[in-house]
């Protein structure tokens, strides 16, 4: 018992010396002092231009290169992959990313993400000490597997981060060798799309000596970047710039640059096909086709076939090769450069998009008239113009992006990365994140969405797909599987607008399983045609503005509400075939094998098919129905309204 507690004894006075943090302070202050001292921390505030290489970015080949500018809580980024050039700048309150020809500001979740990340960079590491509380340090392994001397710091937690389903510990480490040199750094790197929280790190090599007007600093030539375990990037210094002055307006937003259209054709009016809930216009590249292709605001890049690419002479990007995301996977694919694309009469010049081998994806097999469908119509062909698509009419209308916007119910938005992303209601409680995409066929919720009775009514997906039954038609993506639910929400709003009885599908937060990665990762949900082709919509990706109008009286004629009932006629009698499920039949308890025997107190014995088919099935919306019904020798009576059931 004596020798337990001396064992004891010592682990305490142990655990004791680790907490004191004066050893950690005085060792982290000797590191400062070896990189600069005053100089090192002025770097920071006075501001600097760095240039690097980069080099197995995201575990492939890359010939990037990336110039940061830093000042401060200010910072802009330039990336040049091949011939392209992205931008990203943060303020220290808000941003924007620069993209060809488009400016957008950011979306909330970005900002959250980079003002996380801002004490992420070997220049900031001084001062730690002013944002962060010392706690302590230990003998410990690097991620890299070396040994060094290990010192935590408590970071507070923002109100973004205390939200998190899996709140970070706010931890922040900073490695040592023997000679108090900084070594790397070890940080929680925070995923506001996923709500992942992942552990980054930043290895240092091979330091020079570099002047600043405050004196001289030593900076690592080489920083290998670890998400994980997972070694994804190295970053090489080839030049730092400490003398020039920063000035505050490379951190403002620029005006958005002139779009390469060609005016003199606009405004053109160009028809477009529906196939499912997919909206299909014809394109010429270079002058060849037409081609069919998808047009979708859901796509972060108009992304074609690299057969097309090949017919229509397009260049390649020297050394732009990367990894093309769609909803149902990842695929190979390449930069190029298109001269002309035309959609009608509507003419954009001198794009960069991306090119892939269309077998690889969902869209492989897609056809319409027997003619290849060749990608997708994306964001930077779409954002050149004011587009407003009309579903009623089945029409485009491409205007010039500063023309007068429409009358009706104007909807801001934010730009996420490259998508149109908006706040939605759901019910009298609930917020959700929603890109606006014309490429969803269904209306997705996000994972993070928890539903409140008061919303709607649900469903297991096993249990929709059991009810669907031989009406179900078969998905071909196989997107419906693992952990979903169906829904049918009472009520979602957008700003003033009021969407009621919606069908949405939800991958699950927990446990979500599918094929799909923004299905099964992203916490942003997809408002998709079945709410939108109700509305003529206009887009303005310049202004980040929607303009919503309510198709007319006689245009939603063609909206094709009903009961949730499908019939089957046998001689003179009439029977409830099939119900949807979570219809308002389903709901009052209409009965698959039910015999209609009165529909508005009429006898439905003599009514032609087409009668039937206008009375129950392509009908008002909220027309009523009195439906009387026999069953089991009973006669039952339901009080139905028409509604647009549309998945």
């Amino acid at each position: 018992m004596r020798n337990g507690f001396c064992l004891w004894g010592w682990f305490a006075l142990i655990a004791l010396l680790w907490a004191d943090p004066s050893v950690a302070r005085e060792r982290f202050e000797a590191a400062i002092q070896n990189h600069g001292g005053d100089a090192y921390r002025k770097l920071f505030l006075n501001g600097f231009k760095a240039q690097h290489d980069i080099t197995r970015e995201h575990g492939g080949k890359s010939e990037s290169k990336r110039v940061e500018y830093r000042k401060g809580n200010k910072q802009r980024v330039e990336i040049m992959r091949g011939e392209e050039r992205f931008i990203i700048t943060f303020d220290g309150n808000g941003g924007w990313r620069k993209d060809g020809y488009l400016v957008t500001g950011l979306a909330q979740e970005e900002i959250w993400a980079q003002r996380d990340s801002a004490h992420g960079d070997f220049v900031v590491i001084p001062h730690w000490l002013e944002q962060a509380t010392l706690v302590g340090g230990e003998d410990a392994k690097m991620p890299d597997g070396r040994s060094a001397f290990r010192i935590e710091f408590q970071f507070p937690l923002s109100e973004e981060q205390k939200k998190l389903p899996t709140k970070p510990t706010g931890k922040a480490y900073c490695y040592l060798d023997e000679k108090n040199q900084i070594l790397g750094i070890q940080y929680e790197l925070i995923d506001y799309e996923t709500d992942e929280v992942n552990q980054a790190a930043e290895i240092f090599h091979n330091y020079r000596e570099m002047p600043t007007p405050a004196g001289m600093v030593r900076m690592p030539l080489e920083t290998r970047y670890y998400i994980g375990n997972r070694h994804v990037g190295t970053y090489f210094l080839t030049a730092l710039d400490a003398q020039s002055e920063i000035a505050d307006s490379l951190f403002e937003r620029p005006p958005s640059e002139a779009p390469p259209i060609v005016r003199e054709t606009l405004p053109t009016k160009v028809p477009f096909r529906m196939k499912g809930f997919s909206l299909y216009v014809e394109v010429k590249l270079n002058g060849k086709g037409p081609y069919w292709i998808i047009l979708d605001t859901g796509a972060a890049s108009t992304w074609i076939d690299a057969q097309i690419a090949k017919e229509a002479g397009l260049e390649k990007i020297p050394n732009s090769d990367y990894y093309g995301v769609m909803v149902y996977g990842a695929f190979p694919s390449y930069r190029a450069r298109v001269k002309s694309l035309q959609i009608g009469n509507a003419e954009v010049r001198d794009l960069t998009i991306g090119v892939g081998e269309l077998q690889y994806t969902p869209l492989g097999d897609d056809t319409l008239d027997g003619k290849k469908v060749i990608g997708l119509l994306g964001r930077e062909t779409l954002s050149a113009f004011q587009m407003t698509v009309n579903f009623a009419e089945r029409t485009i209308t491409l205007e010039p992006p500063d023309a007068e916007l429409p009358q009706g119910t104007v909807i801001p938005y934010e730009m996420f990365g490259d998508h149109i992303l908006v706040t939605m209601g759901v019910g009298n409680k609930n917020q959700i994140r929603m890109i606006v995409d014309t490429g969803a066929s269904v209306n997705l919720l996000p994972p993070s969405y928890k539903p409140d009775k008061a919303d709607g009514v649900w469903m297991t997906l096993e249990e929709w797909t059991k009810r669907l039954g031989e009406i179900h038609e078969d998905d071909e993506y196989s997107f419906m599987t693992g952990d979903m639910r169906v829904y049918r929400l009472h009520k979602m709003t957008l700003g003033p607008l009021l969407f009621e009885s919606v069908y949405a599908f939800q991958k699950l937060a927990e446990g979500a399983r599918s094929d799909s990665i923004i299905a099964s990762k992203t916490k942003h949900g997809l408002l998709g045609i079945p709410v939108m082709r109700h509305y003529k919509i206009t887009f303005n990706y310049y202004r980040q503005l929607m303009v919503w109008q309510p198709n007319t009286e006689q245009e939603r004629t063609a909206d094709n509400a009903g009961y949730g009932i499908w019939w089957r006629k046998q001689g003179k009698d009439l029977f409830v075939r099939w119900v949807m499920p979570l219809s308002d039949a389903d709901l009052q308890g209409v009965k698959k094998g039910d015999k209609i025997v009165l529909i508005d107190g009429q006898s439905p014995a003599n009514w032609t098919e087409k009668q039937l088919v206008d009375r129950l099935s392509y009908t008002k919306p909220y027309r009523p129905l009195k439906l009387t019904v026999e069953r089991n020798g009973k006669r039952l009576e339901f009080e139905l309204i028409a509604r647009n059931y549309e998945l």
